[in-house]
């Protein structure tokens, strides 16, 4: 899955580029500029962008838990061979699956695009970091996800701030192989174990 995850990107990415071209582009922020409540430390598109995150969280945390469609994806996800037993069209519950990841994915492409410019390339430093949190949290672990998320983020402006920013993004990949070499589920992860 994730080979094929980097092929299809590779390849949209370069769709997009030649469609659009790689020239760097600004792109507004949907929220004000200046900042909120008087406060000039963090900025009204962070604040904005956190609540769009916290929204979205619990959204996606609710439609998962409590309705008859997102229990249905879930169990396509986990057992394919007894959803198609009960019922449950897997094909479409994958394919609404794809679909939700490309609404997610547009979402944070809008809260991320005011700062760090418009280009087809523009979110392989951030996809390296939500790998970085996914991997710490715990793939299977929407919490220990976010969480992770968190961990990298803090590592992230401390390590940068003192050696500077040229090295944040190796922060990602040390955490990367770290984790892989130590503890292979993440934080919060669960091992699954198989009798043979």
């Amino acid at each position: 899955m994730v080979i094929v995850f980097i092929g299809l990107l590779v390849i949209l990415n370069s769709l997009a580029g030649w469609i659009f071209s790689y020239t760097i582009k600004p792109f507004p922020s949907p929220f004000p500029t200046q900042p909120l409540f008087g406060n000039s430390y963090v900025s009204s598109h962070e604040l904005g962008s956190i609540a769009i995150t916290l929204v979205v969280l619990v959204l996606l945390f609710v439609f998962f838990r409590f309705t008859p469609l997102g229990l249905a994806m879930r169990a396509a996800a986990q057992n394919p061979v007894s959803s198609r037993l009960v019922g449950i069209r897997v094909g479409w519950m994958l394919a609404l699956g794809w679909g939700l990841a490309g609404a997610i994915g547009a979402i944070a492409g809008i809260m991320v695009a005011p700062t760090v410019f418009l280009e087809p390339n523009m979110m392989a430093g951030i996809l390296l970091y939500a790998f970085a949190a996914a991997l710490l949290g715990g793939i299977d672990s929407p919490g220990g996800a976010v969480l992770g998320g968190f961990i990298v983020g803090v590592l992230e402006n401390v390590v940068g701030s003192f050696l500077g920013t040229e090295l944040k993004l190796t922060v990602a990949l040390v955490l990367i192989v770290g984790v892989l070499v130590v503890r292979p589920n993440g934080l919060f992860g669960k091992v699954h174990v198989t009798r043979v």
